[in-house]
């Protein structure tokens, strides 16, 4: 009895050690580990190669409006931006239509044309307050002009500034007109206030044509939100990925389920974002643009959804300027008012 119990002793004792021994062995491997994973760690300085700065343009001209062109220098990813400097002046800016070349006038931002005003507003994301009372330098005409945006015209921008020299083209294509837009619930639609609006629209029978899409809520918000009074979108809005070809719906009728991008007011109606509500009065814009112009804007929207993402691939953006960076843009549009009501 006593040898049964020495030998039922001895094996509890011989477990406890071994696992004392797998316990240790595991403190010790992680205490290793540990020591050489933070004795890996090490600050590493980039150096970053100084590259030479280049002009930066930023340019179009609209159906029925003048052009209005920005410009700007490149610099350093992590320079400080100054608002109040980043635009630049003392070039001297060329626009040719038709064999006639006429010069844009340097002009400050509260001079310009209400309509080049809201463009800018809506460009930059500045109140238009700021826009109509600043000096933002800008190029453009004042008064009447022959310059004037017109659908089939091809625009030739030239930029000279000190020994550069920069040139880019912009095509307006026709207007295509938006067949219908309409909101809806979706079938899985669990909400009777929240929807998608749907776009439809008929492609040239011609390659090449390109387009964008845009958004603006224009009702305001009711009395008992936060924000009451004021306009749910103050500009209109271009979700990344606005712009595409027809490569693949060339001279067919496509519907686009035009689901709302987030706006910076989201976070106080988080349930909403990416639908339309009941009561709202959107506007929904499709414009035309030439293929450059579709080719810029795409690769700029690929390297903003991009941004901060590590694991995303490297994305360089096309520009069509020669001897600069930037885009110079002819827009034709249609707008579309749509309610939303069930």
């Amino acid at each position: 009895l006593h040898g049964q119990r020495y030998c039922i002793y001895f094996c509890i004792m011989t477990i406890q050690l071994a696992s004392l021994k797998t316990k240790l062995l595991y403190t010790t491997a992680l205490v290793v580990a540990s020591s050489l994973i933070f004795s890996c760690q090490k600050v590493i300085d980039v150096d970053l190669p100084d590259a030479d700065p280049q002009l930066v343009v930023e340019g179009t001209i609209r159906k029925g409006e003048k052009p209005i062109v920005v410009l700007s220098m490149s610099q350093g990813y992590f320079d400080p931006v100054d608002l109040d400097q980043f635009a630049m002046s003392g070039a001297s800016v060329y626009v040719s239509v038709d064999g006639v070349e006429y010069e844009l006038e340097e002009i400050p931002s509260s001079m310009l044309d209400y309509e080049q005003q809201e463009e800018l507003s809506q460009r930059y994301k500045f109140p238009i307050e700021w826009i109509m009372f600043g000096n933002l330098p800008t190029y453009s005409i004042l008064g009447n002009s022959d310059l004037i945006g017109e659908e089939g015209k091809v625009y030739d921008l030239r930029v000279e500034y000190d020994t550069i020299v920069a040139t880019a083209s912009t095509t307006m294509h026709p207007t295509i007109p938006l067949d219908d837009s309409y909101f809806y619930f979706p079938e899985n639609s669990t909400s009777d206030s929240l929807g998608i609006i749907n776009i439809v629209y008929t492609d040239p029978d011609s390659l090449g044509n390109c387009y964008r899409w845009s958004s603006r809520r224009s009702n305001t918000y009711p009395d008992w939100h936060v924000l009451a009074g004021q306009v749910k979108d103050p500009f209109y809005i271009y979700p990344v990925g606005s712009a595409w070809d027809d490569l693949i719906i060339n001279g067919g009728t496509f519907d686009l389920a035009a689901i709302r991008y987030p706006s910076e007011n989201d976070n106080l109606d988080s349930l909403e974002q990416g639908l339309w509500k009941v009561g709202d009065t959107v506007l929904i814009k499709l414009e035309t643009i030439d293929y450059n112009s579709y080719e810029t804007l795409l690769s700029f929207e690929t390297a903003v959804s991009s941004n901060a993402n590590p694991f995303a691939p490297p994305t360089n953006v096309i520009s069509h300027v020669d001897g600069g960076l930037g885009w110079w843009i002819a827009y034709s549009e249609d707008v579309d008012t749509v309610y939303c009501q069930p």
